[in-house]
């Protein structure tokens, strides 16, 4: 079992203290930064509140996870109909 570790992650300029696993340590601290990056990129483009920001960031990382999961899963059908092919061909050259 992977060794606990308390750290802080700063957003907006408040830190939020949390508690990961050690190996995890470098991906939530790499999300802290893309997230204020994130943000920090809405601020350059219009007026809101940090909860705005927050929220279309909030958006735009969920979409970018939901556009890689449907990537994920049309990459495994591909492979499945490659399989597929694979199988039918071979089927075929036994006949």
């Amino acid at each position: 079992m992977a060794a606990k570790r308390r750290i802080k992650l700063k957003v907006i300029g408040k830190e939020y203290p949390m508690t990961i696993q050690q190996n995890e340590e470098e991906k939530f601290r790499r999300a802290a930064q893309d997230l204020n990056a994130l943000i920090s990129a809405y601020k350059t483009r219009f007026a809101a509140e940090p909860e705005d920001y927050l929220a279309m960031a909030a958006i735009q990382i969920a979409a970018d996870k939901v556009g890689l999961e449907m990537d994920r899963k049309l990459s495994d059908e591909e492979k499945a109909l490659t399989e597929l092919e694979q199988e039918i061909d071979d089927y075929l050259n036994k006949i």
